[in-house]
Formats: C-alpha cells, sequence, structure tokens
C-alpha cells in the first residue's frame, strides 16, 4: 500500500507534557488538595467547551478564577498553563523524514492557549502541511468526523492514510474511518511500525 498522508496527534507524541505540573501548581499555591484543583481544571463545563472553541480562553480563565477563588491575573495564568510542554525531538526528527514523502496533518484536541504556544515556540512543528485542532473546527477526537475533515482537507482516501496517536482509543476511532491507525509508544517503536508498514523515511 503506498501512503499519501501521514496524520499525527501533536501532545503525547511530538510534544511531551505534564499536565499534572500545572494542577501541583495551583495545589500548592491555593493550599487545597491535587484533587480538588485537579476537578476544577479539568471540569466539564469549562475544558470541554474550550476545546471546542465555544468559549474563550478569558472565559475559562474566569471561571477557573471563580471555582478556585485563583489570585492570579490572567497573564500569570497564561503563563503557568503554557509551562508544561517539551518536545520530543526523535520524533521531530521522524516526522521530518516522512515529510520528504508524504503529507503531514497534525490532529489534536487542545485549546486556543495551547496551540498559539506551540506554534510560535517550536520551530519543527513547521513540518506539518495543515493543522485540524478541537478549538478551531468545534470537533474533537475520537468524533469520526474530525477524521473524515483532516482526510478532506488533504484530498486523501481514508486507505491511503496512517494515523499516530498515544492513545488507543483515539487509534481505534481512526481505524474506524478507514486510516491505518499506528500506536504511539516511543520513537524507535514508532520508527519501526512506520517502516514495517511501508512508509518512506
Amino acid at each position: 500500500m503506498h501512503y499519501e498522508l501521514v496524520v499525527s496527534d501533536v501532545g503525547g507524541v511530538v510534544i511531551e507534557y505534564n499536565a499534572d505540573q500545572f494542577v501541583h501548581q495551583v495545589s500548592v499555591l491555593l493550599h487545597r488538595p491535587f484533587e480538588t484543583v485537579q476537578e476544577a481544571i479539568y471540569h466539564k463545563e469549562l475544558l470541554l467547551p474550550l476545546e471546542l472553541g465555544r468559549i474563550s480562553p478569558t472565559a475559562y480563565f474566569t471561571g477557573l478564577k471563580k471555582k478556585l477563588k485563583l489570585p492570579w491575573t490572567y497573564e500569570q495564568f497564561v503563563g503557568g498553563w503554557n509551562s508544561i510542554f517539551m518536545e520530543n525531538r526523535d520524533v521531530a526528527w521522524i516526522l521530518q523524514r516522512l515529510h520528504k514523502w508524504h503529507k503531514l496533518t497534525a490532529l489534536t484536541n487542545t485549546n486556543q492557549l495551547h496551540i498559539e504556544h506551540l506554534r510560535r515556540t517550536v520551530p519543527a512543528l513547521e513540518v506539518f502541511d495543515d493543522w485540524v485542532v478541537s478549538c478551531e473546527v468545534g470537533l474533537r477526537k475520537p468524533d469520526p468526523d474530525i477524521y473524515r475533515l483532516a482526510l478532506e482537507r488533504a484530498g486523501v482516501r481514508a486507505e491511503r492514510a496512517v494515523f499516530i496517536d498515544d492513545r488507543p482509543e483515539m487509534v481505534d476511532a481512526a481505524r474506524g474511518v478507514g486510516l491505518k491507525g499506528v500506536r504511539f509508544e516511543n520513537s524507535r517503536q514508532l520508527e519501526q511500525d512506520l517502516q514495517s508498514i511501508g512508509l518512506n523515511m
């Protein structure tokens, strides 16, 4: 099979992140239990609308500030919110090699603050030809429609596309749409799995 398109998740694949870091930072600041802070940060009435682009980052911050009585300014919140990322350079190198032979699309569930920060601070992400981002398109994985949208925008049929993600349920959803799914565990395994299905690198 000749694959034309590689669709990849971002967080957990090419970008490593420690979400607990932000929760811990707020927990220590407020002297409140980690679980209490975590519940507020991930509250479905705040985070889900943020990741679907239905509320603004400032609205999310206002809601979080109200729930936790957070003393931060918005700028302090943004600094902490965006401090959890680190580039996986081995995966970035794999993507650069893939791009010589295949179209690349980023497909990610995230919010406006995170995606703007990553695009601005991680030059390796420029390798992607297109970005399908939950907060920009109003859809989230594992909704089949977001995979179909990525294919439609690339002009590629599902059977000609590979999808990479670290979460098995997201890979399974892609397979349900007809893409070839590859679960990411580490860079060595990813390279071997991509080569085994015939991708040029």
